[in-house]
């Protein structure tokens, strides 16, 4: 097919899609700053456009949101209405959304709201709380392009939700929008040929990563109390962190994952999560117990049973820092951002020890491998359906060889290998410890990114290592990047010309707003402590309650 199909099948795709904003609640063009305004954040609170009432709705926690509906002092079309005009801001200035649906969204407020006026009774535990979702998610009635021109209309409607969206309506939440990702969900970038790159709003000149990252931006906007995203290696983590908001990269199992879709179906040899992303540790934490609550096992063969667990963790925490990979070196950003919190830890008496990120390298590598194992024949397949070509990003998936089922299974018993000796490093660490047990978690970089500029993330070392691994890891919102205090280090030799190709990359003044984040990292299935842990580091740093 020829280069002009596949434009003229995104062109309409967008039309449709632009065609269904709600007019009253779009900003006029000309009352939108400019793109010199780089830090875009506080101008849903401040342009005027949003009532009292919508900045109250939208500025507050998802728990907060639920008990207020419940009280009636907000009925759930209230919030539906407010969220909805907030994250239409949100897309103005960011570019965040794929597909919307605020009548239907709206349409489902209704229903709950005269459902619990008839029947004195919450529909659900989730009653009314808008919640956004990743492309890639299934929504009856709705589309699922994940990113490929020619997904935009085949099918035109999915006739079933995905067990996680099933779950979600069935508590009561309401859906209204899905989010931007890159093609495939396979790039650290949200950028697509349909609808275009999703910038971040803490300084628009930034990429909002990937490939979460329409619905990290749409969160900071406050466009949505919670929404979910998904994570192969580092797709909620590495948004999450640009955007300064809290996540989880659940191990595999945990949430229910059928009937989402995918750029690499099939690919079983590392898993495909997905997981909350909010402002809020509280909604966080809230919706994670919940959807356990719902025992998912019952309906997708690959949740394993394991009821949520009451955690109670020791009043001092063993951790180990980790401030540089061997591999890329962080920026100056991240790496005040790791010594904020290590003090910051330090002075409430926890227990700090150095990590060393023995076969980090390795295990990226793999993973890597995994990625292409099947010679990029699906998403060449996928991209061939219109002609559309690929972004560079993707360039790898172009030139790989399909993998012989030895070399793959090779792979897999290395990978083994190579989980067992990190589970004996982090056992082996009591021998350091003042209480004599091992570490409770891992403190480090998500990236070596305190922002990147559009079209310059490089390296997902940092998360991927624990996509390999499959262990429970989140992130901590700490500061921001600051042009006068991150400051190169003119002395720094680059390890690798890997390294180098970063380092050159890096420009501290290109990146000043830009979010500074840390991650915490529990072994796996740890869902319960990592969420505990992950507000211990935050309490500490003072970003528990963080509003930007």
């Amino acid at each position: 097919m020829t280069q002009d199909n596949y434009k003229e099948i995104a062109a309409k795709k967008l039309a449709e899609r632009d065609a269904k904003f709600i007019k009253e609640w779009l900003v006029p063009e000309d009352k939108l700053p400019g793109p010199e305004v780089k830090d875009v954040l506080s101008f849903p609170r401040e342009c005027g456009f949003l009532t009292p009432s919508e900045i109250a709705i939208t500025e507050a926690e998802g728990t907060e949101i639920l008990q207020k509906i419940k009280d009636r002092v907000w009925t759930a079309y209230d919030v539906a209405s407010a969220f909805g005009h907030r994250a239409t801001i949100a897309h103005q200035l960011t570019n965040c959304l794929s597909e919307i649906f605020f009548e239907e969204g709206l349409q489902m407020a209704k229903e709950l709201d005269e459902y619990y006026e008839k029947t004195g009774q919450l529909k659900g535990p989730l009653h009314g709380l808008p919640i956004s979702l990743k492309d890639n998610l299934n929504i009856k009635g709705q589309p699922t392009s994940i990113g490929f021109v020619g997904f935009a209309f085949s099918p035109e409607k999915f006739d079933k939700d995905a067990v996680l969206v099933e779950m979600l309506r069935d508590m009561g939440a309401v859906f209204y929008v899905k989010t931007n990702v890159p093609v495939a969900m396979m790039m650290a970038e949200s950028i697509n040929h349909i609808y275009g790159n999703t910038v971040n709003p803490l300084n628009r000149d930034l990429t909002s990563g990937g490939s979460s990252g329409g619905e990290a931006a749409l969160i900071a906007m406050k466009g949505s109390p919670i929404g979910v995203g998904s994570d192969i290696g580092g797709s909620l983590r590495i948004p999450a962190s640009l955007q300064n908001i809290f996540t989880i990269r659940s191990s595999g199992g945990r949430f229910p994952t059928y009937g989402a879709r995918s750029g690499l179906p099939g690919l079983e040899s590392v898993n495909s999560v997905n997981g909350p992303m909010s402002t809020s540790l509280d909604t966080l934490e809230l919706y994670s117990k919940l959807v356990i609550d719902g025992e998912p096992w019952l309906k997708d063969g690959k949740v394993i049973e394991i009821p949520w667990r009451d955690v109670e963790l020791p009043e001092k925490l063993t951790i180990a820092v980790l401030r540089d990979d061997g591999v890329v070196h962080p920026s100056p950003g991240i790496l005040r951002g790791v010594d904020i919190a290590v003090q910051a830890l330090k002075k409430q008496g926890h227990d700090i020890i150095e990590w060393d990120p023995k076969d980090h390298e390795r295990l990226d590598a793999i993973i890597t491998e995994f990625f292409l194992a099947d010679g990029g024949i699906h998403c060449k397949e996928y991209a061939g359906l219109t002609g559309e070509p690929f972004f560079p990003g993707m360039k790898m998936y172009t030139t790989c060889k399909e993998k012989g089922v030895s070399e793959l299974w090779d792979l897999h018993a290395e990978r083994t290998t190579l989980t067992k000796n990190y589970l004996d490093r982090w056992a082996a660490t009591k021998t350091n410890t003042k209480s004599g047990k091992p570490i409770d978690m891992i403190l480090m970089p998500v990236s070596p990114y305190s922002g990147c500029a559009n079209g310059k993330f490089r390296y997902v070392g940092y998360t991927a290592v624990f996509n390999a691994l499959d262990f429970t890891a989140g992130t901590v919102p700490v500061t921001r990047a600051d042009k006068a205090i991150d400051v190169k280090d003119p002395g720094y030799v680059p390890k690798s010309e890997r390294d180098k190709m970063v380092q050159d990359l890096l420009d501290t003044d290109e990146v000043h707003g830009g979010a500074i984040s840390v991650q915490v990292v529990g072994r796996r299935l740890q869902e319960e402590k990592v969420i505990k842990m992950m507000r211990v580091v935050a309490k500490a740093v003072g970003t528990d309650k963080y509003w930007h």
